[in-house]
């Protein structure tokens, strides 16, 4: 993807790797693996509603527009390495009433961005720690969403994520083992999708 006009800077390759828990699933301390530096940053609240067409093309199309907390992404197409899924992601900062020039310029290229609109709104409780090795680090996040339709809840899930650049990836890797062995399971579908059937949608499988 190249820079759309306007961003606030240049397209960033995110790398992460998305694992199913279940919603009583107790976040493992990270200090359990050796040589590592460990940051709790507590909770954060995050309010997120996703953009698509009635038939959903930009789903279909492998991408994802959403506005969360002041912020609007643009999620690239993505390619796996390993566990891991690996994308270009565009952020601007702007009200949610309205889709950017730089995002609109990111879209136009699958759809015509006169046919968007909300379709999806989710709430989420995410509990960040960061963690740190001589090699490199990476961001873990375990996230509790709630997908609503107004004001009303449809559903609930919980996941967590290991977000890490090319540098972190030995350190995202026994942080991942960890995980697993505490019985999260790697997948790969991104919440947007998970919202969209949960509010009865029909939207395309994704490889976990």
């Amino acid at each position: 993807m190249t820079d759309a006009p306007g961003a606030s800077g240049p397209a960033a390759e995110e790398r992460e790797v998305k694992l199913a828990i279940t919603e009583d699933f107790v976040l493992p301390s990270m200090t359990a693996l050796e040589g590592v530096s460990v940051v709790d940053q507590g909770d954060n609240h995050l309010h997120a509603v996703y953009w698509d067409s009635d038939d959903l093309d930009l789903a279909h199309t492998g991408v994802g527009l959403r506005h969360r907390n002041g912020v609007w992404t643009y999620k690239g197409r993505s390619r796996r390495e390993g566990d891991a899924v690996v994308r270009e992601e565009l952020e601007i900062e702007a009200g949610g009433e309205r889709i950017p020039e730089a995002m609109r310029a990111c879209v136009v290229q699958w759809i015509d961005p006169a046919m968007l609109h909300p379709v999806a709104e989710l709430d989420t409780v995410r509990h960040q720690v960061d963690v740190a090795d001589a090699s490199g680090s990476v961001e873990l996040v375990h996230d509790r969403v709630t997908v609503r339709d107004g004001a009303r809840t449809v559903s609930r899930f919980a996941e967590v994520e290991v977000e890490h650049a090319a540098d972190g990836q030995a350190l995202a890797d026994r942080m991942v083992a960890l995980l697993l062995a505490r019985g999260a399971v790697v997948d790969t579908t991104p919440k947007y999708l998970r919202a969209l059937r949960a509010l009865g949608h029909d939207p395309p499988e994704v490889s976990t």
